[in-house]
């Protein structure tokens, strides 16, 4: 008794000093909550909040970042937020003040929904259907002016999907202008930021989008003025109206439920939050959060990296970038977008190459976390062209490599025989162990076994006809 109880003393004693060992060796990590004890909090990167839509992102503007996400590729009805698209390829296309005539088919259209209540021939300015279609959510002003862009509606609804996959959408697929229930007519969160954010290049659509109020005064063809209030609550006079909001469009059908478009922008920096498949209530509070957590943990960092810092970056890719010159364009595309507190040396690179060898992007990574891209113009100090030269030089030198090297028929030839040999080879291995003495005998053995089971047989069989034959 006492030698085991001994003994589990020193097993326990010596658990312990193997416990203190390894707390010794391994350093302890400490969180200050004061900077001013000497020592930062770890940053990482915020937790979002919870929302009651199914889906949500919200972007950076100048770097395209997202800054938080959720299900934001799942596809879903857009109601009305389509008229952003609408409104992105009127002012790409058109001067404001280009007279648009409404169509028949936008007046007598089947379940017309939201509208201004248009005539037949009547006209408008081009900058008259924009502040209807984005503030007063018109659907007939959206058919007209749809018309005016692309000839017809078939033709400008081929210009949405052609401008949705150049601004690299892939889960967009637009069938019209003002996003009417339609089973084929969706899209995703991260496509409308992506949408959004190429219609915010635009200081008309800005403006307009702007506008709490606008009125379509009074004409011969249409004597009453045409009031109208932005159906967005953050940007009209209501309870939650927010100042830095500056853009956005409001959508609702009964399959695509709330949708909410939102451009807020505070300290220099801009963020859009967009919320798919959400519920009356929540909407506003949804979008809230999402500002709140885009503007309050977040901020713009100018990435302090001169030219050499590129040269150097691109001589270690390619050697065609050996003599190369770097110059970098004064914009937004020096800075990056970073937790607050985050430290910009553990910034990462990743360059992408243009179908020019002399456009170059490099794109910023923290933590995994894509926070902008900087675009770089890269020329020779031996000349312009020098690189394209090069490259070019390369590329042919390489296709008259490939047409002087004759179709391998040697190789072919010796495959086959390799192949054939050791087809050989197999089947004489298989041919040995069947006439070797170990399976000689395997089959011996294998025949007086068949032999016995036969005699049983036949003795069975008697016994059972002469039991037959005393019965």
């Amino acid at each position: 008794m006492y030698d085991t109880r001994n003994r589990r003393a020193k097993i326990q004693n010596l658990l312990c000093m193997i416990l203190c060992i390894s707390l010794l060796a391994c350093p302890l990590r400490v969180y200050a909550t004061d900077a001013g004890e000497g020592q930062a909090a770890e940053v990482s990167w915020p937790q979002g909040p919870a929302i009651t839509a199914e889906a949500g992102v919200v972007m950076e503007v100048s770097t395209g970042a997202v800054l938080y996400e959720q299900n934001m590729h799942a596809v879903h009805y857009p109601a009305s937020i389509t008229k952003i698209m609408t409104a992105l390829l009127a002012v790409e296309n058109c001067k404001m003040n280009e007279v648009v005539t409404v169509p028949a088919e936008a007046v007598y259209m089947e379940d017309k929904g939201t509208h201004i209540a248009l005539d037949v021939d009547e006209q408008l300015t081009v900058e008259q259907c924009l502040y209807a279609v984005m503030l007063a959510s018109a659907n007939d002003a959206a058919y007209a002016l749809a018309v005016h862009v692309g000839g017809s509606l078939d033709g400008f609804v081929e210009m949405m999907n052609e401008k949705a996959r150049e601004l690299g959408c892939q889960d967009t697929v637009f069938t019209n202008p003002h996003g009417l229930p339609d089973e084929s007519h969706v899209t995703s969160a991260y496509d409308m930021a992506l949408i959004t954010k190429a219609a915010l290049e635009y200081d008309a659509f800005r403006t307009v989008s702007a506008a709490s109020y606008y009125e379509i005064p009074s004409m011969p063809w249409q004597k009453d003025q045409i009031c109208m209030y932005n159906h967005h609550k953050m940007i009209s006079k209501s309870d939650y109206h927010n100042s830095e909001v500056f853009a956005g469009k409001t959508g609702y059908t009964i399959v695509a439920g709330h949708t909410l478009v939102t451009c807020a922008q505070r300290d220099g920096m801009e963020v859009i939050c967009v919320v798919m498949k959400d519920v009356k209530d929540q909407l506003y509070v949804d979008t809230g959060n999402l500002l709140a957590y885009g503007l309050d943990h977040f901020s713009k960092v100018r990435v302090d990296k001169e030219a050499q810092f590129y040269e150097d970056l691109l001589k270690q890719e390619d050697s065609i970038y050996d003599n190369s010159h770097v110059s970098l364009p004064d914009d937004d595309s020096l800075y990056v977008v970073l937790p607050k507190g985050a430290d910009s040396t553990e910034l990462k690179t990743e360059i992408t190459y243009g179908e020019n060898p002399e456009d170059v992007t490099v794109g910023w990574y923290w933590r995994d976390h894509f926070v902008g891209k900087t675009a770089i113009q890269v020329s020779s100090t031996g000349g312009e062209s020098e690189i394209q030269e090069e490259t070019a030089g390369i590329e042919e030198a390489e296709e008259k490599e490939r047409e002087k090297k004759p179709f391998p028929w040697k190789y072919v030839l010796w495959t086959g025989i390799g192949i054939v040999l050791a087809a050989g080879v197999a089947g004489g291995i298989v041919l040995i162990r069947q006439r070797s003495p170990l399976n000689r005998r395997q089959r011996w053995e294998q025949n007086e076994r068949r032999k016995y089971a036969r005699r049983v047989s036949r003795r069975r069989r008697r016994r059972r006809r002469g039991r037959r034959w005393f019965r």
